[in-house]
């Protein structure tokens, strides 16, 4: 018997998952997504070479998958950091860190001879343009016979539709609690590729548009789906550099948190050229972006970062913020917990939120001061460092 567990609980106290007729057990804290333990109920009886788990967030897929085929090598990627270090902490808890890869990478990665693929797709937590982005990466680096199994929560027939023209083949399955599994086999019949090298009839989702400070030349950004803020500059991201903009000395040292695409942390290493810029996101996706539009603005002093702890550096003369609006303001406690520590004597936060009361009063009790500019309708609360 197979146990796996997935959270700190008790067994008593824990939910309870069976499979295979008891021969695996999974023990959560609140029990499976309903597409996770579809999947792993419609999972082959055995599959061909090495397989490639993505967009579970819990690494149960990744775990049944070792207790079920244990010869397969399996790669489980994600795209957020933060969604990485809980599948490892997973991993290393049930022991099995040697026989799982867990990559944390902006697209998916292609492993030689990969024969089985299984994705877990929530229509609430993936954005349709990172799903069919996802699908198109996933047919063009999976060899020709490879299967696929995706389980989705979403309208049954748009996906089954956009799996088939991808792939040409698909068999949808209607299962428990609203969730479709498709089945699909690669076949590549060698189509001509176009002057990019992208296959012909191969979709496209990156954007591209402009955004500058008042006064500066346009800077060029591109961005990929997944990456705040998709195919536009972000309104938030742009009060937030105006405000800023004005805070900055020369040779300023700058900390961009949640730099998304790199929107305001670029906009504000153009104004000036010598200002060193350290851009930092949990999203691999976002300093991907980041690293692009910087070598396209050819902008020298930027360097970016995978983390979702903040940085250990210190020293900077303005922090740059805009953190997400979930997680009852745990991340923005981390963003401003982090500008305080980084920042140096006299160095300035900057903080934009939509509805800024809980950014103000955290940023006094944490500075010993707090002033908010009103900008594009959201308030960019400043802070200075003593």
């Amino acid at each position: 018997m197979q146990r796996i567990r997935l959270t700190d609980l008790p067994a008593q106290q824990s939910h309870r998952d069976l499979f295979e007729d008891g021969e695996i057990q999974v023990f959560s804290r609140s029990g499976l997504h309903p597409v996770e333990s579809t999947l792993i109920r419609a999972l082959p009886m055995s599959i061909a070479g090495p397989a490639l788990v993505f967009g579970n967030r819990t690494g149960a897929l990744g775990l049944i998958l070792a207790a079920k085929y244990p010869q397969a090598e399996i790669t489980h990627h994600v795209l957020d950091i933060h969604h990485a270090r809980a599948i490892e902490r997973t991993l290393a808890t049930n022991e099995a860190s040697s026989k799982i890869t867990v990559a944390c990478a902006p697209f998916l990665p292609t492993t030689p001879e990969m024969g089985f693929a299984v994705g877990q797709i929530s229509a609430r937590d993936t954005p349709m343009e990172l799903l069919l982005d996802q699908l198109e990466n996933l047919h063009r680096i999976l060899p020709t016979h490879a299967t696929c199994l995706v389980g989705y929560d979403g309208k049954p027939d748009w996906l089954r539709k956009q799996i088939k023209q991808i792939f040409g083949n698909v068999v949808a399955t209607p299962m428990a609690h609203d969730v479709t599994c498709y089945r699909m086999r690669v076949q590549k019949n060698g189509a001509a590729t176009s002057p990019s090298g992208v296959p012909d009839g191969q979709r496209n989702f990156a954007a591209h548009f402009q955004a500058s400070l008042p006064g500066d030349a346009p800077i060029q950004m591109t961005t990929l789906p997944g990456v705040f803020a998709h195919r536009r500059p972000d309104e938030g991201g742009l009060a937030l550099a105006e405000v800023a903009v004005r805070e900055m000395q020369p040779d300023a040292r700058i900390l961009d948190m949640g730099c998304g695409c790199g929107l305001t942390g670029l906009l504000l290493a153009h104004h000036d050229p010598s200002a060193q810029l350290l851009a930092v996101d949990s999203h691999a996706r976002a300093v991907y972006c980041t690293d692009q539009n910087a070598a396209a603005n050819n902008l020298k002093h930027v360097n970016t970062r995978l983390s979702d702890t903040g940085v250990e550096e210190n020293g900077f003369s303005l922090f740059v913020g805009n953190p997400p609006y979930y997680s009852d303001y745990q991340i923005a406690e981390l963003f401003i917990r982090t500008a305080y520590d980084a920042l140096a004597p006299g160095g300035i936060a900057c903080v934009v939120a939509k509805n800024h009361r809980w950014h103000e009063s955290f940023m006094q009790s944490c500075f010993g001061n707090a002033t908010t500019v009103s900008r594009r309708g959201y308030g960019v609360v400043k802070s200075v460092r003593s």
